[in-house]
């Protein structure tokens, strides 16, 4: 009977230490792939973070070039690879937030990162929007192209009266003609140029007073003077034309804002990104 006991107790004791060493395995190699999981995740966290900057400045980069860009098909192309751009920052950012993150610091610059992106795409849109107007350049290309060749044809068509005789008085109304012409040609790339309203207000009132100037002169050359003023009637129009694409003032408009407020976001973009990384690094090295 004692026999009987003792091997029943060394039974046990061998069964319990068996089922310790198995819960031991058990949670020795759960805990094991659970390390390995947390690992992978913070390390997805970092090469998430990195391709977050990569894509945003790609997405910058584009919205730049689409503002320098010479031709409206140039800019259409750049602002889409723009808006691509961010459509991926976006995608990223939310695969992202489906990460655990493992400390509040880590919550609170994701929630940084996502707060100064929203701005960066409110700020891009109002750039993208702009730029693809192209209003400036449109401007400049009507002043150095149509204006100029209207300007070059009044010329010719007062070619004999300036060729008369100096002191000529016919030869001094087209002289004057010509160059209070030229004056207004003179005022396109400062206006299209110009920030202000009030500053272009004021050329505005210069070319007025300019195109009554050429006209009294006109009016003074007989047949010659009309035939004169019905080409500079175009060159008037063409200015028109000119301010009125200066006053929208898309690409210097596109361009302040490129430089400051888009400047400002994407910095903030980067500070929270970079804070992120280096506690997600930190994490890694003390774990």
């Amino acid at each position: 009977m004692k026999i009987t006991e003792g091997n029943s107790v060394r039974t046990i004791l061998v069964t319990l230490a068996l089922l310790a060493a198995i819960l031991g395995g058990l949670w020795f190699f759960g805990h094991d792939r659970g390390e390995q999981t947390a690992f992978r995740q913070t390390l997805h966290m970092t090469q998430l973070a990195q391709q977050l900057g990569v894509a945003l400045h790609a997405a910058a980069q584009s919205e730049k070039q689409a503002v320098m860009a010479e031709t409206d098909d140039e800019s259409r192309r750049y602002a889409q690879e723009a808006r691509s751009a961010t459509d991926k920052v976006a995608a990223l950012l939310a695969e992202l937030k489906q990460l655990p993150l493992h400390a509040p610091q880590e919550t609170e610059l994701v929630a940084r990162f996502e707060a100064s992106f929203a701005e960066y795409l409110k700020a891009d849109e109002d750039v993208l929007g702009l730029a693809v107007q192209n209003t400036n350049l449109k401007a400049f290309a009507l002043s150095f192209g149509e204006a100029t060749a209207a300007l070059d044809e009044l010329e010719q068509a007062l070619r004999p009266l300036l060729n008369a005789a100096s002191g000529d008085k016919q030869a001094l109304q087209a002289q004057r003609a010509l160059t209070e012409a030229l004056r207004i040609q003179a005022l396109h790339a400062p206006h299209i140029l110009e920030k202000t309203d009030t500053r272009m207000d004021a050329m505005d009132k210069a070319m007025a007073a300019s195109d009554a100037a050429v006209r009294a002169a006109l009016a003074t050359l007989g047949r010659q003077g009309a035939g004169a003023l019905a080409v500079y009637e175009r060159h008037w129009k063409l200015t028109g034309e000119i301010a009125a694409l200066s006053r929208q003032n898309t690409n210097v408009r596109s361009l302040a804002l490129s430089l400051e407020r888009k400047t400002k976001v994407l910095a903030a973009c980067d500070e929270a990104l970079r804070a992120l990384d280096e506690k997600i690094r930190t994490r890694m090295a003390t774990r």
